[in-house]
């Protein structure tokens, strides 16, 4: 009788330890994202620019047409003043699959929303963006 507990739980340990490991990359994940939203919101271009990898990319439309932006030259434009912008961040979703991962964000601002997805990869630094593509919803005028 003793010999079945014994057996679901040795059966049941690659599994909770599989959980803890997603739930470790989540967390990285997440850690790895906020840097980008309190570093924007904060005004913080080093703590921004901590979320990215210099070698990826941001894509996005204007006016029908696709730009591309290096991340290097997007963090280079980032606010490094200090002042906190009105907005709100939120975290909507994150996926992991091995060394790669996707986080769904929403930045909110008086205005307008971005809605920003963030492709990143686990390197040697840790968690990195490697590309952004983002869209921006104008919020309904009262």
């Amino acid at each position: 009788m003793k010999k079945i507990p014994a057996l679901l739980a040795l059966f049941a340990l690659p599994f909770a330890a599989a959980a803890q490991t997603d739930q470790q990359a989540l967390a990285e994940v997440a850690k790895a994202v906020s840097y980008y939203l309190d570093g924007g919101t904060l005004g913080d271009s080093l703590l921004f620019s901590k979320a990215f990898h210099p070698q990826g990319q941001m894509l996005y439309m204007r006016n029908d047409t696709m730009r591309t932006v290096s991340l290097k030259d997007f963090m280079a434009g980032a606010r490094n003043d200090g002042k906190r912008t009105d907005r709100n961040t939120r975290i909507d979703g994150i996926q992991v699959y091995g060394n790669a991962a996707q986080a769904k964000l929403t930045v909110e601002y008086p205005t307008f929303y971005f809605h920003d997805m963030m492709s990143l990869l686990k390197t040697k630094e840790g968690w990195k963006v490697v590309s952004k593509i983002f869209y921006r919803e104008e919020k309904p005028r009262p």
